[in-house]
């Protein structure tokens, strides 16, 4: 198959999966509109969010200077602990590169009290 009916066969399923969603989401709907006590569900259900969704807002609202004050603390907070942590990697970097040169030198010197040995035992 070419890549132009694969496409458009793809298209297709989509086009009918959509259609399905839609009417099945219209049918879903008409039921739990058909249904009295379903309805009434519903609405109190709506009217429930709504009362919480104003109460965080009031909360929001009232609380705006401790929460803003918390933020700022809370970045401030994170702010330090990456430089905490910068200063950290970058003592370890240095660490591990003097780690390092002190090895070069120990393997340097072993070699060189090898070679000693060695004509030591000629």
């Amino acid at each position: 198959m070419s890549e132009q009916v694969k496409t458009e066969l793809t298209k297709k399923k989509y086009g009918s999966l959509c259609k399905g969603l839609w009417i099945g989401g219209a049918v879903a709907v008409g039921l739990v509109l058909a249904k009295k006590e379903w309805r009434t569900k519903i609405v109190s259900e709506c009217k429930h969010a709504t009362e919480s969704a104003s109460e965080a807002v009031r909360f929001i609202r009232d609380h705006r200077e401790e929460i803003t004050t918390q933020m700022k603390q809370v970045s401030n907070e994170i702010s330090e602990a990456i430089r905490g942590i910068s200063t950290d990697l970058k003592t370890m970097s240095e660490t591990v590169s003097h780690i390092k040169e002190s090895s070069e030198d120990v393997i340097q010197a072993t070699k060189g009290v090898a070679q000693e040995v060695k004509k030591l035992k000629e």
